[in-house]
């Protein structure tokens, strides 16, 4: 007999299977055809899964590639997860796994360290591998020479739909319009079926609950790590930010971190300096010279063209009016999860209040950067133990 526990996890679980279903089904009318969806459709299916969607899954016109290999989209309601489908034909085994398939894309580039899971449901019609069961090769990839990737692996397709998952951590960053799963259909002759492709980032399984964020015990206004270290010169609450840059978007967000507040920097080339793109902060208070002043910045790439897949990003205290003298200019190399990075400088220079700031220079790549709530503080307990 289960155990209430386990009652309880299999109706969570069944629940979730039904929301995902939901949500997968409004995007089914589309699932045959090359448009964009609405954002709420996405949104509300992204909402039912856990990590971050990161494809469009009505879009199935994947990058098919192999010249014996033929297509066919079918639709029926019978098919789970949206009611829609290829049909692969492949006449023949290749010499390579990767010889015929599928390139389904992805929406943004993936950073190293990122787990990253793809899920789809698909049936094999008939195939001639041994067991009569389909051949699918999986991998996570740049769709560019030398096409490195992660995270091969060969799926045993039976002959009733089934929902199958391959999760790999990335080892390599692949860059944002060149990152696809890589669905590798030449391991046999067969016809196989596949259903719509999910793909997210930040989760090991789409049948795993996703998190649900509160607001009811609200974060601390500072980290543990800041706590009593001095006077704050800046609102971390306030987004107020000015931004710069032509090459630059950016975009409100909501990270389950510090202050739950969040801007993504989208730097679509990298400039000639790292100033080129970028965000003031306003400081609130004067500083003197011989203040000692910690900067701490809350933050993690989504994706950079970099060749470790390390964000760049730079940090300097200015004043706010042309010529812009200041100091600290610290470069900063930024991983794939939420750190609070953190900086201490003795002023050289007098700033008056009203008139400084803290400038996030963003130019120095090709990337997506966020940056969650930062801090600027003066150490007085460190002023009054230096003065004894």
């Amino acid at each position: 007999m289960a155990s209430g526990s386990a009652r309880r996890d299999g109706a969570a679980g069944m629940k979730r299977a039904l929301m995902v279903a939901a949500a997968l089904a409004a995007l089914a009318p589309a699932a045959v055809v090359a448009q964009d969806q609405p954002t709420a459709e996405l949104q509300a299916l992204d909402d039912a899964l856990p990590g971050t969607l990161i494809n469009d899954p009505s879009r199935m016109d994947w990058a098919f590639y192999g010249a014996e290999q033929k297509t066919k989209n079918v639709q029926d309601p019978a098919i789970p997860g949206g009611g829609a489908a290829v049909r692969v034909e492949v006449p023949r085994a290749g010499a390579n796994i990767y010889d015929s398939g599928a390139n389904v894309p992805i929406r943004r580039g993936i950073a190293v360290g990122r787990d990253v899971t793809v899920a789809f449901y698909a049936r094999t019609v008939k195939s001639e591998a041994p067991g009569g069961k389909g051949k699918i090769g999986v991998r996570f990839q740049q769709n560019a020479a030398p096409y490195a990737g992660f995270g091969d692996t060969v799926l045993d397709i039976g002959s009733e739909w089934a929902l199958y998952e391959v999760t790999a951590r990335s080892d390599k960053a692949l860059p944002t319009g060149q990152a696809v799963v890589g669905l590798q259909l030449a391991g046999a002759k067969q016809t196989i079926e596949i259903g719509q492709v999910i793909v997210v980032e930040g989760a090991t399984s789409i049948r795993t609950t996703k998190r649900v964020e509160t607001t009811a015990a609200p974060d601390p206004e500072l980290p543990p790590q800041l706590k009593d270290k001095g006077r704050m010169l800046n609102d971390p609450a306030n987004r107020d930010w000015g931004f710069h840059g032509a090459g630059q978007t950016t975009k409100a967000t909501v990270t389950n971190v510090y202050g739950r507040v969040g801007t993504l920097f989208s730097v679509a080339n990298a400039g000639a300096a790292p100033y080129a793109s970028g965000a003031s902060v306003t400081l609130n208070e004067e500083i003197k010279e011989g203040d000692v002043l910690l900067v701490a910045v809350l933050a993690r790439t989504l994706s950079a063209a970099t060749p470790d897949g390390q964000g760049m990003l730079s940090v300097r205290i200015q004043k706010n009016a042309a010529p812009y003298d200041g100091f600290l200019d610290k470069p900063v190399q930024v991983g794939p999860n939420w750190r609070l990075y953190q900086f201490r400088t003795q002023a050289p220079m007098d700033i008056a209040k009203g008139a400084g700031q803290l400038a996030l220079h963003t130019g120095a790549a090709r990337q997506e950067i966020e940056i969650g709530p930062v801090y600027v503080i003066r150490e007085e307990a460190v002023l009054t133990s230096s003065s004894n």
